[in-house]
This record gives structure tokens, C-alpha cells and sequence, in this order.
């Protein structure tokens, strides 16, 4: 069969306390991917696959060995596999890329696919100008804290501390937002993408972060994608010559 789709998946948060079944929950992931490998000339993790990684450097978080090794026959058999990191996922560093051949996205990044422009993020801090949050950021993506972490703290204690830290960071989220299309005005992201359109020719916008699902026309050329979660969704994207569809696995 001839391989002719891109996909396009976020927010699995593997390794999250309130995942009730983790290896149900990774295997249900796992069993998309196989069903799409036939198909798949390109997959895009789009962000905070993993609700918490750390690397040391000879150090990584246990677990996820079906995902991983998964993603690792894509790479091997010449399916190319990008990874934004998310806000969950932010301190990757070259594991993935060396061990698994994934490229891996540290900012937005515009692809030039099946003649589209596709704007490709995880999305957290797109139009989002709270101060707080640009702190909280800054203090995660700073080398120097990272490097501080790193020598002065042990990995078991740092997986703990960054796990307490992903679970209080979701409840407040939750908190704050549920996960709910706040409209055109409110949303962040597609404020984002309409002020980005203005001087940017994109037709598609694809985000995850939100962990709703949301296809919306901006223009008659531009749309935003928003591609849910493998939490209550179980959606992704997908692209065939130039039609995107948000589909749902198990529907």
C-alpha cells in the first residue's frame, strides 16, 4: 500500500497521576500508531506527549518502552517522526533524537507539505501575554536553572519533584480553563493565528495544548486546527494531498 498521509497527534501526558490504567492508556496510543503505519509517510507529535521528562545525561525517565519502541520502527523504516516539546515536556534535551530518530521542535516551525504551509506548535505561550506565566516560562527553558537542577539535584527526586509539579500545574489549569471552546475572542491560539495570517501566507494552523478539539475557517485559504488530546478525545489529524480531517480513533 502506498504510504500517503501525514498525522498529526498532542497531549498524551504519559506517566500522569490521574491516568487511572497508564499501560491501557499507552497501548491505546500504540495501537493508533500501528493502525496508521501502513498509511503514514510523516507523523507530528505536537507536544506534551509525556506529562513530565527530564534528562540526565546518562539518565532518562523509566517507562514508556512500547511507545518508544514504536516510534523507533517508524524511524527505522523511513517514517519521519517530529516532536514539539509542550510545556509538560520542555526539559527534552537528545535521547529521543539519538536513540529513537525523531526530530525534535523546540519553537514553531512553518512546513512547506503537499504544496500547504502548515504552522506547526504545541501552543502553550502563543498570545499569551500574563505576566506570571512569561516568568514561570522563562525559569523552565533557562539553561542555567536546568544546569543547576541537573548537578544539584538526584534524578529520583527530581522525577518526584517535576511530577508534583505537572499534577498542580494541571489542576490549576483545570481550574482556569476546562476544556472547553471559549470562542474566537477568548481563545488564545486562534487569536495567535489571525494576527499571525496578516503577514504570513499559512493554510493551516495546527496546534494541540488546549486539549479541545476545534476546526475553524479564518480565511477561505487559512484554517486552525486544535487536535484534542489522548486523554477524553482520542483524536488527531491527518493530511491527504490537501484535505486535513480531525478524526477520533476507536469511532
Amino acid at each position: 500500500m502506498n504510504t500517503k498521509k501525514i498525522y498529526f497527534a498532542s497531549d498524551l501526558h504519559l506517566g500522569a497521576p490521574y491516568i487511572t490504567d497508564p499501560k491501557l492508556h499507552e497501548k491505546r496510543f500504540v495501537d493508533w500508531l500501528t493502525s496508521i503505519q501502513p498509511t503514514a509517510k510523516e507523523l507530528f507529535l505536537l507536544g506534551d506527549i509525556f506529562d513530565f521528562w527530564w534528562e540526565y545525561k546518562r539518565v532518562v525517565p523509566r517507562g514508556f518502552v512500547r511507545l518508544l519502541g514504536k516510534l523507533a520502527e517508524f524511524s527505522d523504516s523511513g517514517i519521519p517522526v517530529h516532536f514539539f516539546i509542550g510545556n509538560h515536556d520542555i526539559w527534552l534535551k537528545d535521547y529521543l533524537e539519538k536513540e529513537i530518530g525523531m526530530s525534535i521542535h523546540r519553537e514553531p516551525t512553518v512546513f512547506e507539505r503537499n504544496g500547504l504551509k502548515l504552522f506547526l506548535a504545541h501552543g502553550d505561550g502563543l498570545n499569551d501575554t500574563s505576566l506570571g506565566f512569561r516568568v514561570v516560562r522563562g525559569a523552565f527553558h533557562s539553561k542555567f536553572l536546568q544546569k543547576m537542577f541537573e548537578t544539584f539535584v538526584h534524578p529520583d527526586l527530581a522525577i518526584k519533584i517535576g511530577q508534583t509539579w505537572s499534577n498542580s500545574s494541571r489542576k490549576s489549569h483545570d481550574q482556569k480553563h476546562t476544556a472547553t471552546y471559549l470562542g474566537e475572542d477568548k481563545e488564545h491560539l486562534v487569536q495567535y493565528a489571525k494576527k499571525h495570517l496578516k503577514e504570513n501566507d499559512i493554510n493551516f494552523y495546527v496546534f494541540g495544548h488546549r486539549h479541545i478539539t476545534l476546526d475553524l475557517m479564518l480565511t477561505k485559504n487559512s484554517r486552525v486546527i486544535i487536535l484534542g488530546d489522548w486523554i477524553t478525545h482520542f483524536s488527531f489529524g491527518s493530511l491527504e494531498d490537501k484535505t486535513f480531517k480531525l478524526e477520533f480513533f476507536g469511532h
